[in-house]
C-alpha cells in the first residue's frame, strides 16, 4: 500500500461528515478512482483511530469480514512452458481491472495542474453501449491511412467484439494482462476468480478478434500492465524477473502469432536514476528478444501527458532507440474525485498541445502517438463527496445529447452540457467529433506518427467517430 493514496482517501473521508451512514458509497466511489480495497480499508482504520472508537459493532467491521481484505490467497505457480511461462494466480494489489485506475496525485508544472496516471480502465457496461440504436450509416473504407491508428480492445468489450468496426484502424492493443513483480503474469484475483484479462487471452472469441484483424491487414499486440509501484520496483531492478518476464511476453505474443507488445506500467511513486535504469533494461531486453524472433514485431510504451517535461520512470530519449512509439495518454486532466473540467483540453493553462510541444523537444516526431478518450465524465455541477462520478462512453454521450443543448468552450475547444437528476445538476465533459477533430488535424500538422483510441467499442453502433478517422487520416 502507498501512504500518499491512503492520505488521499481519508482526506475524501474526512470530508464527509456521516460518512459511516454511506460507506458503500465511499468504497465505491474510491475504487472507480482506483483506489485497492486495502488502501480503502487502512484509510477507513486511520480515520477511525483518530476518533478513537473501539465500538465493536462498528460499520467497518462489515466491510472488513472475519479475516479482513488483507487475507491473501495462497500463490500457485503453473508452468505451462518448461523454462518459460510462470503464471502468478495470486492476487498483486492493483492487477485486476476493477480497480485498475489509480487514484490521481497532481504534478505542478509550467502549465498547470494535472493528474499524472488515468482512471478510465474502469470496465463500463457494453450490452448498454450496444444496445443503442446504430445511426445506420454504412462506412466504405477503400483508402490507405495516412497514419498509424492504433484502438485500445479491452476485455470487458469481448462479449460484443463481432459488433466493433476496427476496418479503420492499423493496429489494435489487447488490453490487457497483469504483470507482477516477479514477471510473472497475473491469472487468478484476490476473491479466487480468474483474471478478466486472463479470462479473455483463453477465450475463443479473442481467436476470431484476431483472426478478423489479421484478415484486413490490421497488425494486433498485446498490453501487459501493472499498477503497481512495488511489482514495477521490482520487475525492474531484477535480471531474474526481466529474464521471466521477458520469456513470458515471447512466448504469449508468438503462441497467438501477434506482431507486438504494448507496456502499460503506470508509476507513480519518486522515480530514482536506478529505477529508470532498470526499466530502460526492460525494455532494451524485451524489444531485443522481440525483434531478435521477429524483426517486424513492434514494442510501444503508454506514457503520460506529463513525461515529456516529468520524467519519472521514463527516460524518454534513451527509450527511444528501443521503443516503435510512445502512446501518450492524452486524458484525464479533470478525474472523478477532482472537479468537472474538460477530460482532454487544447486550451487554457493545462493543454494537450503543451505538453506535446514538451516531447517534441526531446523525440522525433514519427515516435509519438496521441490517444484520445471515446468517453466522458458526469459530475455533480457543486462538489458533493457523498454524490459520485460517472463515466460516461460517447455512445451513451451521443444518445444523451440528441435532446440535450451542447455547450462549448472556446477555451478548451471541448464541449459539455448539463442536466438535472434528483435535484442535483449534473455537467458532463467528454469529446465529440468537433472536438476530436481539432486534436486530429493537431496531429497532422505536427506529423505526429498517429493516433489512439480510448477505447473500442465505446462508440457502439454509432459511426460518427468512425467517418471522422476516415476524413482526417484515410487517403480516399
Amino acid at each position: 500500500m502507498r501512504d500518499q493514496y491512503i492520505q488521499l482517501i481519508k482526506d475524501y473521508i474526512n470530508k464527509t461528515p456521516q460518512y459511516k451512514n454511506t460507506l458503500d458509497e465511499l468504497k465505491k466511489n474510491v475504487l472507480i478512482a482506483g483506489a485497492t480495497e486495502q488502501e480503502f480499508e487502512e484509510a477507513l482504520m486511520e480515520v477511525e483511530s483518530g476518533e478513537q472508537n473501539t465500538n465493536t459493532n462498528n460499520p467497518l467491521n462489515k466491510l472488513r469480514g472475519k479475516k479482513g481484505v488483507f487475507a491473501i490467497t495462497s500463490i500457485l505457480f503453473l508452468i505451462l512452458v518448461p523454462s518459460a511461462l510462470y503464471l502468478n494466480s495470486g492476487f498483486n494489489n492493483r492487477e485486476t481491472a476493477e480497480t485498475s485506475a489509480p487514484i490521481k496525485t497532481e504534478e505542478k508544472n509550467k502549465q498547470g495542474t494535472i493528474p499524472i496516471v488515468y482512471a478510465n480502465t474502469t470496465p463500463i457496461d457494453a450490452k448498454k453501449v450496444f444496445s443503442i440504436p446504430s445511426d445506420n450509416v454504412k462506412l466504405d473504407v477503400t483508402g490507405k491511412p495516412k497514419k498509424e491508428i492504433l484502438g485500445f480492445f479491452p476485455y470487458w468489450m469481448l462479449e460484443n467484439q463481432d459488433k466493433i468496426v476496427i476496418n479503420d484502424l492499423t493496429s489494435v492493443a489487447l488490453f490487457g494482462l497483469g504483470v507482477n513483480g516477479k514477471g510473472e503474469i497475473v491469472t487468478v484475483t484476490e476473491d479466487g476468480k480468474v483474471d478478466p484479462g486472463w479470462a479473455m487471452w483463453r477465450d475463443e472469441k479473442l481467436d476470431v478478434l484476431i483472426k478478423r484483424a489479421k484478415a484486413l491487414g490490421i497488425k494486433v499486440s498485446l498490453t501487459f500492465k501493472s499498477f503497481n509501484n512495488t511489482n514495477i520496483e521490482n520487475l525492474s531492478l531484477s535480471d531474474e524477473a526481466q529474464k521471466t518476464f521477458v520469456a513470458n511476453a515471447s512466448y504469449l505474443i508468438n503462441s497467438k502469432n501477434l506482431d507486438g507488445v504494448n507496456i502499460d506500467f503506470e508509476y507513480t511513486g519518486q522515480s530514482s536514476d536506478s529505477l529508470r535504469d532498470g526499466f530502460l533494461r526492460l525494455i532494451r531486453n524485451l524489444n531485443g528478444e522481440l525483434k531478435r524472433q521477429n524483426p517486424d514485431s513492434v514494442l510501444t510504451i503508454d506514457t503520460y501527458l506529463v513525461s515529456g517535461s516529468e520524467q519519472g520512470l521514463f527516460n524518454l530519449q534513451l527509450l527511444s532507440p528501443h521503443t516503435d512509439a510512445f502512446v501518450i495518454m492524452g486524458y484525464d486532466m479533470h478525474t472523478p474525485l477532482g472537479d468537472p473540467g474538460p477530460v482532454s483540453a487544447m486550451g487554457g493553462d493545462t493543454n494537450v498541445i503543451g505538453y506535446v510541444q514538451n516531447y517534441l523537444e526531446k523525440l522525433p516526431e514519427n515516435k509519438l502517438i496521441l490517444a484520445v478518450p471515446y468517453y466522458g465524465y458526469d459530475w455533480p455541477e457543486k462538489k458533493d463527496d457523498q454524490v459520485s462520478t460517472k463515466i460516461l462512453p460517447f455512445a451513451q454521450i451521443n444518445e444523451a445529447t440528441k435532446n440535450t443543448q451542447v455547450l462549448w468552450n472556446e477555451n478548451t475547444q471541448t464541449p459539455y452540457y448539463k442536466y438535472s437528476e434528483d435535484g442535483i445538476i449534473r455537467v458532463v465533459h467528454f469529446d465529440n467529433v468537433r472536438s476530436l477533430g481539432i486534436k486530429y488535424d493537431f496531429i497532422n500538422s505536427k506529423n505526429l506518427k498517429g493516433v489512439g483510441i480510448w477505447a473500442l467499442g465505446y462508440d457502439g453502433l454509432n459511426s460518427e467517430l468512425h467517418k471522422l478517422l476516415i476524413d482526417k487520416f484515410i487517403a480516399q
